[in-house]
């Protein structure tokens, strides 16, 4: 029996790395992780099916270096998701991202925690938590939330919130039934001391 915090399914060695896996590489790491390997390991687990990971982090990619959604509610939306859907790997993931980009604060980090209810949030940034707390729980929108949202979001953008949220909580629950750990050299010790885990 494994352990509960042993990877469920491990990454590619060298040996194994097919043009498939490499070009699974490639997506999110160019030519150089091509060539020398991904910097995250989730990457080497995830080409291990490379005809279907080939074009989910193609999709990723989008999302997160095309969005039509601003840097800050994007952010947000993510880091909300991770910690509701109690995935260490993802909130720390983009607690560390958010913070190094500068379109999230320390501030932002600790009203997280406490959901749509802080009295840190401005009203539209309330709004979006509340609409990733219903998707989550519900699988749907109601209308005063899509006229809330839609009233500062076009078209292009509310698919993308909803494609975002729905990612995220899909990704939450791909790396939580992993057990993926902590990447390596991404200051996870010192960032789970500093922001904690959801449990």
């Amino acid at each position: 029996m494994m352990s509960k915090d042993e990877l469920r399914i491990s990454p590619l060695k060298r040996s194994e790395w097919t043009e498939g896996a490499r070009d699974v590489f490639a997506v999110l790491g160019g030519p150089e992780e091509r060539e020398n390997g991904p910097r995250y390991k989730i990457i080497s687990v995830l080409a291990k099916h490379p005809q279907l990971m080939r074009p989910f982090l193609e999709y990723n990619r989008q999302l997160l270096m095309n969005s039509v959604l601003p840097g800050r509610e994007r952010e947000l939306i993510i880091l909300y998701v991770g910690w509701t859907c109690r995935s260490a790997y993802e909130w720390l993931s983009h607690v560390r991202e958010g913070l190094r980009s500068g379109v999230i604060t320390e501030e932002d980090i600790s009203a997280l925690k406490q959901g749509s209810d802080s009295s840190h949030w401005a009203d539209f940034e309330r709004t979006l938590l509340r609409a990733v707390d219903q998707l989550r729980e519900t699988h749907t929108l109601d209308d005063d939330l899509w006229t809330a949202i839609s009233e500062k979001f076009d078209e292009t953008q509310m698919l993308e919130f909803l494609f975002a949220v729905g990612n995220y909580i899909l990704m939450s629950g791909v790396v939580n039934a992993l057990r993926m750990p902590l990447e390596e050299g991404a200051e996870g010790a010192e960032l789970v001391i500093k922001y904690g885990v959801p449990s």
